[in-house]
């Protein structure tokens, strides 16, 4: 759903009313809030000249992104793994610093 919301949000914001379209006619679209669906529609019949914007669709990306769990996906791999020490706390490494005259 992600990835499908990616290529909305790029063809919302390229203002590409045939790729608009072509997205909406796809089965993914049907889990689409109804607002988002809605935005799509009117950006796709306003064209180039408009000035809209895809604040719900933008907005939809954006929540769905923080509710991927990255240690999951797989797009993230082990990434998120890199560095962690045992028991699931990164270790900082931290320099002394002088008092300072204190």
């Amino acid at each position: 759903m992600l990835a499908y919301l990616d290529s909305l949000c790029a063809a919302l914001l390229a203002r590409d009313s045939a790729e608009i379209q072509r997205l909406l006619a796809l089965p993914a679209a049907r889990d689409l809030p109804r607002r988002v669906r809605e935005e799509a529609v009117a950006i796709s019949r306003a064209g180039n000249r408009s000035f809209m914007a895809p604040i719900h669709s933008l907005h939809f990306y954006y929540k769905l992104t923080h509710m991927v769990d990255e240690s999951s996906d797989p797009i993230f791999g082990d990434a998120s793994k890199h560095g962690e020490a045992e028991g699931g706390q990164m270790e900082l490494p931290l320099r002394k610093v002088g008092n300072g005259g204190r």
